[in-house]
């Protein structure tokens, strides 16, 4: 009984970190540049949901099985959204930034003021991961692995530099990300040795 239990506690592991290392393999993170080419592309081809998906999944950092089941009634006009994390069953309130709550009304408008108890994203997870890759290749953005994930991954990267690379930021997206370690989200956000090595070489220019 003691070794079923070792081996299932041992194959469990081993599982996740299969999962978390599949995970930063699959999906890279895209550069503020890239991040608005993909949105201005998918205005282009006339996919605004596309569009939107991609601001929206960057700056709430939510998962896309939780951005599929949003309707509008859930963020029309409010500053707020609110939350039940598929993985995690975690509660959380998301502030929306004046520029997100604008471009919702604006594709809200845009397609014709659907039913608000319409979901803002209806694609399964695979055809957006298409779609997504799809404007990728059309916008020539190389040696990237793009992926709905890849929207979480960017706007965490993003407010990582944003504010300075600091271990202060760092452990406030641990919290966010449900990651166990720092360590984990380090990875998870593609910080490199180098980067790290280039963070502690700053300090030569301070004295």
């Amino acid at each position: 009984m003691l070794l079923t239990n070792i081996a299932i506690s041992l194959y469990s592991t081993l599982n996740q970190e299969l999962m978390n290392t599949t995970i930063y393999k699959t999906s890279d993170y895209l550069t503020t540049d890239e991040i608005h080419r993909m949105i201005r592309y998918f205005r282009k081809v006339g996919n605004i949901r596309m569009s939107l998906l991609i601001e929206f999944g960057i700056k709430t950092l939510l998962r896309y099985s939780d951005l599929s089941r949003i309707t509008w009634n859930d963020v029309l006009g409010k500053d707020t959204l609110i939350v039940s994390e598929i993985k995690t069953k975690k509660r959380r309130e998301i502030t929306l930034g004046r520029t997100l709550r604008e471009r919702i009304e604006s594709v809200y408008n845009e397609l014709k003021t659907p039913n608000t108890n319409e979901l803002l994203f209806h694609y399964t997870l695979q055809h957006t991961n298409l779609l997504l890759k799809q404007g990728g290749v059309d916008e020539r953005i190389r040696n990237k692995n793009i992926s709905t994930h890849s929207l979480r991954k960017s706007g965490s990267r993003f407010i990582w530099e944003n504010n300075g690379h600091s271990d202060e930021y760092l452990i406030k997206l641990s919290s966010i990300l449900n990651h166990s370690s720092t360590s984990i989200t380090r990875r998870y956000l593609g910080i490199s040795r180098e980067e790290i090595k280039d963070i502690y070489q700053s300090f030569d220019e301070l004295m």
